[in-house]
């Protein structure tokens, strides 16, 4: 059976709250230039979240 468009979206809707989700459990609640986690762009976003997920590796 094929996904819709809409099962699509609402998966990539859940995995930007998840990501967001995660990066609190980091620690990260707000980014330096004092934007919180709603007000970035999916892209910064998901570059955060890469940026934390190799600092936690290292640390």
């Amino acid at each position: 059976m094929t996904k819709t468009f809409k099962s699509y979206l609402r998966e990539a809707i859940e995995n930007v709250k998840d990501k967001r989700e995660q990066l609190i459990q980091m620690g990260r609640v707000n980014m330096e230039d004092g934007r919180q986690l709603y007000e970035l762009t999916i892209s910064e976003l998901e570059h955060e979240y890469r940026c934390m997920k190799e600092k936690k590796v290292f640390f």
